[in-house]
This record gives structure tokens, sequence and C-alpha cells, in this order.
């Protein structure tokens, strides 16, 4: 009899806490399943929906301990295994999630989406092969998700750099799926990758058409926007997406450098504090706040940046370049530093395996710095045969005739790395 009670009134509490969970009431609905599990400990759903509530309040350790124990109480449990693998898969326990995708997939073959979600965990451990071969399947499986899949697969696609496959993936999930805003925005990263500023301009608006709080989008075609030369679209995008994702340190990088573009130093430089707040071991911001110390003509604090940058990373070639070409190039004397130039223009040329045309001009400047004019006028021949563009080539000629008239090069602005 008492046998009986208890099981009415578990059967009660379930029904109390399937009621809570389905209102949005998830603490009401973890007691009511924590009540019911007291009763009956041996039913394996009383800890499967309580792990719902848990993930419902953001506890995912104790969600996923009820998921262990559901599995324990029925190992044959294929819902179980699924919820368990996803689990496991917003935890980063990737070789796991595989293992618990796999059984389901042994248990229930049809089980599509978790051929999918196996796709992603091969993914994201880097096994690419299995992943594009579970991708396919799920695409072909499940035409109704197929949209989805699609977009998984041309994410998988743009982290190789395969960017035409990429593009034809986010294509097609466009095509079957046309008020997705995730496919033209995955579509627009990867025209962005492909130099295609335009058309990715496109495809972000399109996304921010359908989800304008997409700040991500935001952010995309702000850097589409730089590229073209449009700082002020670029600065309005970076706003945005800065109020919709606090704390994106890119979009304080960009807006930094396009304020600088535009000519407002001391935005450029509010950005770049707050970016160094946000990343403190960044590499690169120093170097741009660097920039916007260097037009303010204080090279003094323009070194101190670069080298906080160096502190940061020792190897970093772009470092080693700026700092070189202010030690060269610097219009005040007690600034410059030839030999210390040199030094840095040698060991950026020797990080870039003497390929960079941009360090090669540095390392002929720092040359020229010491009086060297024949070393000057070799490594700026040899910048000149690299470049790719007219007005890059004549920038550089123009000094190449000032080592030939054996005269040091004098920068009135910054470099770009």
């Amino acid at each position: 009899m008492a046998r009986e009670r208890n099981t009415e009134d578990a059967q009660d509490l379930f029904g109390r806490g399937h009621k809570a969970l389905s209102a949005g009431e998830y603490q009401e609905a973890v007691d009511c399943f924590s009540r019911a599990i007291r009763l009956r400990p041996d039913v394996s759903a009383g800890y499967r929906y309580r792990a719902y509530a848990y993930l419902e309040l953001g506890d995912r350790i104790r969600a996923l301990n009820d998921l262990d124990q559901a599995i324990r109480l029925k190992p044959d449990d294929v819902q179980a295994y699924a919820d368990r693998a996803a689990e496991l898969y917003a935890q980063k326990a990737y070789d796991q999630a595989v293992a618990d995708c796999d059984r389901v997939l042994k248990l229930d073959p049809g089980r599509v989406p978790l051929q999918a979600l196996r796709g992603q965990s091969h993914a994201a451990r880097g096994d690419t092969e299995n992943a594009l071969a579970d991708f396919a399947a799920a695409i072909a499986g499940d035409p109704e998700n197929a949209p989805r899949y699609l977009l998984w697969r041309a994410r998988l696609h743009l982290d190789c750099e395969n960017l035409a496959t990429a593009e034809s993936d986010a294509s097609a999930a466009i095509q079957l799926n046309p008020a997705e805003p995730e496919g033209f925005f995955v579509r627009g990263t990867v025209l962005q990758q492909r130099n295609n500023s335009s058309e990715a301009i496109t495809d972000f608006s399109e996304s921010l058409r359908l989800a304008p709080d997409h700040g991500l989008a935001h952010l995309g075609r702000a850097v589409c926007h730089f590229t073209l030369k449009e700082y002020a679209k670029a600065v309005a995008d970076c706003s945005a997406a800065i109020r919709l994702l606090p704390g994106i340190v890119r979009a304080y990088e960009l807006r930094g450098s396009a304020h600088k573009y535009l000519g407002d130093l001391d935005a450029a430089e509010a950005d770049f504090n707050e970016a160094i707040r946000l990343a403190p071991a960044s590499v690169m911001v120093y170097n741009y706040r660097a920039g916007v110390h260097y037009a303010r003509k204080n090279y003094a604090a323009a070194v101190r940046d670069h080298m906080e940058a160096l502190k940061r990373d020792p190897r970093h070639a772009g470092t080693f370049n700026q700092l070189g070409w202010v030690w060269a190039t610097c219009p005040e004397p007690d600034v410059r530093n030839g030999q210390r130039a040199k030094e840095c223009g040698t060991r950026a040329c020797e990080l870039t395996e003497w390929a960079e045309p941009g360090y090669l001009d540095t390392l002929a400047a720092a040359c020229a710095e010491c009086g060297e004019f024949d070393d000057a006028v070799q490594w700026q021949e040899k910048a000149i045969s690299l470049v790719s563009t007219p007005e890059r080539e004549a920038d550089y000629r123009s000094r190449l005739e000032l080592y030939q008239q054996r005269k040091p090069a004098r920068a009135v602005g910054g470099i770009v790395d």
C-alpha cells in the first residue's frame, strides 16, 4: 500500500514538475522533480527532466550529473544519451560528445540531428574528414534542417580556408531558407575573406535587415567599410557592435583605427586605451596606439608602446618593423637610433624570410640612418622588386633617390603593418 501511495505521489510531482517546466518556472520544476526522485529514485525520467530545468537555470554541472544518473538507470535511453551529447558538446568535451552520439546512432540510426551534432563535435576537435562525412549525411537525411547543416559545413570550410566551397554551402543555405539571417552573415564573412568587400557589405546588410541586433554582422560590415576606406561608416558599425556586444576588443581596435584616419586622434586613443584595458596581453593594440602618438609627434611615447608590444610577443615581426621605422626616420634626433633601427629591421626581415617589402623598406631606412647608403640602396631596390602597386612603388622610389643622393629618410607620418 505504501508503495502504491509513493507511486501516486511521485506521479503527481512529475506532473507538477512538467507543468512548471513548460511554464518557465524552472526552480519550481527542480523542487518538484527532486521530491519525486526522493520517492522514486529508480525512475530515470525524473533525473532527465530535472536536468532540463537545471540547464535553464544555468546549473550545467548538476544537469550533467542528472543525465549521467538517468543513463545509469536506463542504459538504453536514447534521449538521455542525445541530451548528454548536446551538453557535453556545449561544455567542449568533444570526445565524450562523439562517444554519446555514437551510442545514440547505434541504438537509433535514424537520429539525423545527432549525426549533425557528431559532425560539429568532430569539427571542433579537428577531425575534418569525419565532420564533412557527418554533415553530408545529415544534409541528405534531413531536408527540413538542411539549411542549418549547410551553414555548419560552410563554417567548417571557412575555418579550413576552403572559401569557394564555404561560399557555395552558404549560398545553398540561403536559397533553401532566405529568411534566415545567419546564412547571409556566413556568406558575408566568406566574401569579406575573399576580399570582395562590396558584395560582403550587401550580405551583412541583409543579415542586419533580418536581425537588426546581430552584433557580429555589424562588425563584419565595419571591416568591409574600413577596407574600402569608408571610415565614417566603419565607425558607425563598430559603435553598433560595441553597443550590442560590450567588451568586444576587435570593435574598439577597428573603430580606433577608423577614428585615426578621420583625424580624430582623441577618439582613436580612447578606443585603443579601452582595448588595452579589455585585453592587456594584446600585441597589436599597443602598436595601434603608438601610431596615434606618432601622429601627434610624441615619438618617445610611440617607442614605449612598441616596446610594450614586444614584451607581449618578442617574435612579432610587425612590431620590430614599426619600432625600427620610428628609430630610423623620426624627425627628432634625440629619439632616432640608427643602430637599434637596423637591429629591428633585420629581425623583422629574418622573421619573414626577407620576403616582406615593407620590412625591407624599413631596413633600408635604418642603413641610411647609419650612413650605410650602399646597403640602403641595395635593400630598397629589393623592396621595390617585391611591391605590387604603382603607388607603393612610387613611394619606395622616392626614398631610393634619397639614398642614392646619400641622404637619410625622414618621415612625416606613421606606417601601417
